[in-house]
């Protein structure tokens, strides 16, 4: 990749970013986002920005999106040698639902997001488990691929670190070579020149040395390590479009809206008017006149008009997604399609998030020696709010009853009609029944 393109992306995440934390952020930045009129002053420039408004659409649809994706709490299957993976799962010791909760929201905005496994440097033992290190889009630096039986995989990755060597930057690197995994630690000199710091570590698993780099990037397009363009690019550069507008009609509203009394003829220094307003009498001389100038032009009503059009385009390309109510004349049904269709962003992230973490959640269990297939985490697909009417758990009851559906279709039923928690087994729940004096011997079929 060329470095005008990297440059250009991390551009892209800084600005995304900006737009995120609001306008403060994207005043603090300024002329980088917003240019200086022409001749205009330092210190009216910083008046015409602080009049703009920036519209918080990025920050909300990102909200709104995170929250329907999540609606439903993610569904973890873990051996028992990963249980404690359960509440505390990353470096910074966030729990598992909150590393899935942190891949989504990167993924559904940034386009990239980086986990890695890694064991403690210190203090491990027989019973330690791997933890996942997240890393930020702008954090992954640089990454290259290569092909292994006939597979594409990371083959060199530069990650950005929180650490520092003689107050310069460390950067870690991943690195496959001779199908051997290794970690670096390296910064850069004032020369820009690499400078290794510390060993080169090996790390090793069982006794084993890893012929592939522990390293999942996700993205709204999947697990493979691509560079994609950040889905909130265009929503962000929209609102950025009608930030610079803002600071244009209020700054013409600044200068033209309040109307400007003037004043000919011969008038002593004596006569000048000194005070303006309702309770205010000016005693001029004969043939002397007054009057008021007012705005009269189209320029401030085309700014607007403007500004209503990127707030259209804002909707079409994400705040639209904030609603899921049903238009007049529309059906249930209709609107459910209308919805999962522009929902088809939301869709993939999820898909993808779920493979990141199974792929995730199977090399800390090949590292403890447990069974990948023991490990698993399943992510809701019901975005929109799908409760079971009473006429439909009766109709489900019924075909349970007559044996036409067994009882584990029943209980999915009840859980896709959120009736039944998603990750609850029929099992677990005829235990809780039983546990609260219920009988559920009446829940045997009578097959004609």
């Amino acid at each position: 990749m060329s470095s005008n393109r990297i440059d250009r992306l991390r551009s892209n995440f800084d600005l995304i970013r900006s737009c995120l934390e609001g306008e403060d952020a994207i005043k603090d930045q300024g002329q980088l986002y917003v240019p200086k009129p022409s001749g205009m002053s330092v210190d009216d420039y910083k008046s015409y920005l602080d009049r703009g408004h920036f519209t918080g659409a990025p920050s909300m649809t990102q909200r709104a999106l995170v929250g329907l994706a999540l609606r439903k709490e993610p569904v973890f299957k873990l051996p028992e040698r990963l249980e404690p993976l359960r509440l505390s799962a990353t470096h910074e010791n966030a729990p598992l639902h909150a590393l899935a909760e942190d891949m989504t929201r990167e993924a559904i905005t940034m386009g990239r997001f980086g986990i890695l496994v890694d064991f403690p440097q210190d203090n491990n033992t027989p019973t330690t488990v791997p933890h996942f290190s997240t890393f930020k889009a702008e954090e992954i630096d640089q990454f290259d691929t290569a092909y292994v039986d006939g597979k594409k995989v990371l083959s060199r990755v530069w990650l950005s670190s929180d650490e520092q060597f003689e107050n310069a930057d460390v950067t870690y690197e991943l690195i496959l070579e001779d199908t051997i995994y290794k970690f670096r630690r390296f910064v850069r000199d004032a020369q820009d020149n690499r400078v290794d710091v510390g060993e080169e570590i090996i790390p090793t698993v069982n006794g084993k040395a890893l012929d592939y780099i522990p390293f999942v990037m996700v993205s709204h397009e999947g697990i493979r390590p691509e560079h994609v363009t950040p889905p909130f690019l265009a929503l962000c550069k929209t609102a950025i479009a009608h930030f610079n507008t803002s600071c244009d009609k209020r700054h013409a509203l600044h200068l033209t809206a309040a109307p400007t009394p003037w004043i000919a003829g011969s008038i002593s220094e004596k006569h000048k008017p000194s005070t303006i307003g309702s309770g205010a009498l000016w005693l001029l001389p004969e043939g002397a006149q007054a009057g008021l100038l007012e705005f009269t032009g189209a320029g401030v009503a085309a700014m607007k008009e403007e500004m209503s059009e990127l707030e259209d385009e804002m909707m079409s390309l994400g705040a639209r997604m904030l609603s899921t109510t049903v238009n007049r004349n529309e059906t249930l049904g209709t609107a459910t399609q209308r919805t999962r269709s522009e929902l088809a962003l939301l869709h993939s992230v999820v898909v993808s998030v779920e493979a990141a973490l199974n792929a995730l959640l199977r090399i800390a269990a090949e590292w403890v020696g447990a069974s990948p297939d023991e490990a698993s985490a399943k992510l809701s697909r019901d975005f929109i709010e799908a409760s079971m009417d009473p006429k439909m758990i009766e109709m489900q009851m019924k075909l349970y009853m007559s044996g036409s559906i067994s009882r584990q279709t029943l209980h999915e039923n009840l859980q896709k009609g959120e009736i039944v928690r998603a990750d609850r087994t029929w099992e677990e729940e005829k235990d809780m029944i039983d546990e609260e004096g219920g009988d559920t011997s009446t829940l045997i079929p009578r097959v004609a």
